[in-house]
């Protein structure tokens, strides 16, 4: 298990609550398929993101999980709402959830991105593209915040891999791949953020 303090803060390690998460990347989309960067762009889940997604609900039935938190995002909310039903509780949106930002290498596939960028989408500055620092702050941001508003409850978030790459950097100091398409990765907040299990990584 790997520990990083997210914050500053006068508790001690153990004096909160302990908060649970289950972050969950939502079902796939036409645009997974097809490599091609979404950032914010507004796309809906395909059916195999569908089926994904009520084959993670079944896992994650009787682990004592509370509410639901989505980006606003529909690929992540529909991904959410089908959660929702099968585990019966309340599924709630949260706009600082959503993608990061790509501007206008949205709807390019990676193949097309190296070709145009050979240095790297993270090297460019372009209008409307969301740096690595500001999409690490958001996210870092976004989840102090749940660990907050919730403290001592079980929540699942659906998110989206930017999102959780960023999150993973700056709330866990880790490096590493965001998980498949209805993938999850349970991490706990008690003071400081803490990896507790992780499925399988993409290379995506």
């Amino acid at each position: 298990m790997s520990t990083y303090a997210a914050q500053k803060s006068s508790a001690q390690i153990g004096q909160r609550p302990e908060t649970k998460f289950c972050l969950v990347r939502h079902g796939s989309t036409d645009w997974n398929v097809e490599n091609r960067i979404q950032g914010c762009t507004d796309t809906p889940l395909n059916q195999q993101g569908r089926e994904e997604v009520a084959m993670l609900a079944e896992s994650l039935q009787g682990q004592g999980w509370e509410f639901i938190v989505t980006s606003n995002l529909q690929r992540a909310r529909e991904s959410g709402e089908i959660l929702g039903a099968a585990l019966q509780i309340p599924v709630f949106s949260y706009r600082d959830l959503h993608e990061r930002k790509f501007g206008p290498l949205e709807g390019m596939n990676f193949h097309e991105i190296k070709e145009k960028y050979p240095e790297g989408s993270d090297q460019l500055s372009l209008p409307g593209l969301e740096t690595r620092a500001e999409i690490e702050r958001r996210a870092l941001q976004a989840m102090n915040c749940l660990a907050e508003l919730f403290q001592g409850r079980q929540l699942i978030i659906v998110t989206h891999g930017g999102f959780l790459r960023a999150f993973f950097r700056a709330g866990l100091g880790l490096e590493r791949r965001a998980p498949a398409n209805a993938g999850k990765v349970e991490v706990r907040w008690d003071g400081s953020w803490e990896l507790v299990e992780g499925g399988e990584n993409s290379e995506l």
